[in-house]
């Protein structure tokens, strides 16, 4: 009876304290950790061992140090010989307000020991300067610009097909029906990729909101349909994030956890004109200021 009561007066204390964080807090502290996103209302996700193939020997998982040698997870892709997009918060920390000292690029990792294409560090990436730079930390305009590029000091050996990258019009979009994440789950086992197929259900010009299953560690994966017309699988998004539950945790992703409720979506950045001149060209000027940061 003593432990039930004291175990209760711990959830009670910790309920308090997360009800005194603010919404940019709780993300902050999941985000460093392992970034955060959702699964439900079933986990459907599905093992990729084959991730010697296209496109997923394109999918990177990606290590980011900040000082501290530890390797915190992120998810990207190779969209060009040296460049990987993934989210803005896995190459800036809003907390730490600061970029990694340097990030790891790991292409088809198959597991924790199974790198096809070994990997290479770097300590060159963008991100756009309204992410970093937005005055109030929960400025609802911040979620636009969760992407960014690492630029890779030299090309992986061997991969050589790209997956096409496009700004799709409202229709072209409606007309994929199904899109697919690919990317590496903090909840599986280490360095093992999963992936998901589901339907697109909503679209703004800015964002996309799916019932993909995702968890955390997902975030910077590609979003990618089969384009109308051409047939060609095409990034059209960046998964950035999800819901957590009232106790600011991932849904389904972590034992003691429930999976979502019906209803709740994920959601990434859509690549619109803006994003993928940015991408395209991160030290392009339109103005007095560059869309895009030199990091770190």
């Amino acid at each position: 009876m003593q432990k039930l009561f004291f175990a209760g007066r711990i959830h009670q204390k910790k309920l308090m304290n997360f009800r005194l964080q603010s919404h940019f807090d709780v993300l902050n502290r999941l985000t460093d950790q392992a970034d955060y996103a959702l699964v439900g209302p079933r986990d459907n996700r599905i093992h990729e061992i084959r991730t010697d193939r296209f496109p997923f020997n394109t999918v990177c998982h990606i290590g980011r140090d900040f000082g501290n040698r530890r390797w915190s997870g992120c998810t990207g892709v190779l969209i060009r010989p040296r460049v990987v997009l993934t989210a803005g918060h896995c190459v800036y920390n809003l907390r730490r307000g600061r970029a990694p000292l340097r990030i790891r690029v790991v292409p088809g990792r198959a597991d924790r020991d199974t790198m096809p294409c070994g990997f290479i560090l770097s300590g060159h990436y963008y991100a756009p300067r309204r992410y970093i730079r937005l005055p109030h930390p929960r400025h609802p305009d911040r979620r636009y610009f969760d992407y960014g590029i690492i630029i890779l000091p030299r090309p992986f050996p061997g991969i050589r097909k790209f997956m096409d990258i496009r700004a799709l019009s409202d229709s072209e979009l409606r007309d994929s029906d199904l899109i697919s994440v690919a990317g590496y789950p903090g909840d599986r086992p280490r360095g093992t990729m999963w992936r998901h197929t589901e339907n697109l259900r909503r679209i703004t010009s800015r964002r996309l909101f799916y019932t993909v299953d995702t968890c955390p560690g997902h975030s910077g994966s590609p979003v990618w349909c089969r384009a109308p017309g051409s047939g060609k699988r095409t990034i059209i998004g960046i998964h950035t994030s999800g819901i957590v539950d009232p106790l600011g945790r991932s849904y389904g992703c972590k034992k003691g956890t429930v999976l979502a409720p019906p209803g709740l979506l994920n959601s990434g950045v859509r690549i619109n004109r803006e994003v993928l001149a940015n991408i395209r060209h991160p030290d392009r000027q339109t103005g007095v200021l560059r869309p895009m940061v030199r990091l770190p």
